[in-house]
């Protein structure tokens, strides 16, 4: 891998990073300000931004999967609560909103790995 694209994992690492910090300031908006509309369509802005960052940075895939997974699971949950059957207990919300957060947590440590890494990832070679 050149010295250039070695530096630009770092760059996108580090802008997936902020676009993620962004994401969950906004899905925490969103949730509690449901059902916003506009705050479901920037959220959905940030998703499309932090999609196109996970495909410049393919060490990211799973954790990027797993929370697309985790974001459709809480949106879901959302919309049925609020126009559908009921989405169920205090307690089923806690563990979508804590599966949730942990998935941005760990693709945040991926972002912080790649950009602190001194060695390219292993599906940049």
């Amino acid at each position: 891998m050149a010295v250039s694209e070695f530096q630009a994992i770092h760059a996108v690492a580090l802008q997936m990073a902020a676009a993620l910090d962004t994401y969950e300031a906004d899905t925490d908006a969103m949730v509690a300000a449901w059902p916003d509309l506009e705050r479901y369509r920037t959220v959905s802005g940030d998703v499309d931004r932090l999609r196109m960052y996970s495909s410049s940075l393919p060490a990211t895939s799973v954790q990027w999967a797993e929370l697309l997974i985790a974001h459709a699971q809480l949106v879901h949950y959302l919309w049925r609560d609020c126009y559908g059957e009921g989405g169920g207990s205090a307690e089923a919300f806690r563990q979508v909103r804590d599966h949730h957060a942990d998935c941005i947590a760990a693709l945040r440590s991926r972002c912080a790995r790649l950009a602190r890494s001194r060695h390219p990832p292993p599906h940049a070679a």
